[in-house]
């Protein structure tokens, strides 16, 4: 059986790999517009590549918790700090897969020229889902709830923008399959912004004892 201490320094470190697997996705999520928007293909071929980094880094959290799990047997309290490090990390996980088909679905594209015609839009819906990774897992670093709380407003404008542009781009009379890909470029990172959402549901029961619905 543990001691306390050497439980407690294993829930930090479990925790720290989380953080440090939230770094992870949203480096690859900067990476991936960044690639996009210079049309750097060769670069959004490497991300694609390297989603399996983000892909062990989970499974090595899974494996980390299960331990923890059976050499201490934690009580509720303890219980839950473990059962959020998993969700986030399975959270965090999918996301990165969000970021990458991302890329796949830029290199979809029969030229740039529709993405740069409407980049405006689309890097602004970027600069808000960045915006949200980030604060999203500072809240988690010091669990605060009232920050967690705002992330449903910050959604909430990636919602309305993502449905804006989507409008536009049905109406689009330019290629189908382009405005198609853009769309779903659009959609992924709405996507990413609801795991952002979990994640902060997953932090205010972390503190609370109780699951809080954002949406």
């Amino acid at each position: 059986m543990m001691t306390r201490n050497t439980f407690v320094s294993e829930l930090d470190t479990l925790k720290q790999e989380v953080k440090e697997l939230g770094k992870k996705v949203e480096n690859t999520f900067r990476a991936v517009v960044k690639a996009m928007d210079t049309d750097n293909r060769a670069e959004l071929e490497d991300l694609i590549d390297a989603d399996e980094e983000v892909n062990k880094a989970e499974l090595a959290i899974n494996e980390q918790a299960v331990l923890v799990i059976a050499r201490q047997q934690p009580v509720a309290g303890d219980l839950r700090h473990i059962i959020v490090c998993l969700k986030i990390s399975s959270d965090l996980e999918r996301m990165g897969d969000l970021s990458v088909d991302m890329a796949k679905a830029y290199l979809h594209m029969a030229s740039p020229g529709m993405f740069h015609r409407k980049r405006e839009e689309l890097l602004s819906i970027a600069d808000k889902v960045r915006l949200m990774i980030g604060r999203v897992m500072k809240a988690y670093d010091t669990l605060d709830v009232l920050q967690a709380q705002d992330i449903a407003g910050m959604d909430d404008d990636i919602d309305r923008a993502y449905g804006v542009l989507v409008k536009e781009l049905l109406q689009s009379r330019e290629s189908t399959e382009d405005a198609a890909q853009l769309a779903f470029i659009s959609r992924f990172m709405e996507r990413i912004g609801d795991y952002c959402t979990n994640i902060a549901e997953w932090i205010i029961y972390e503190v609370n004892g109780s699951r809080f619905d954002l949406n």
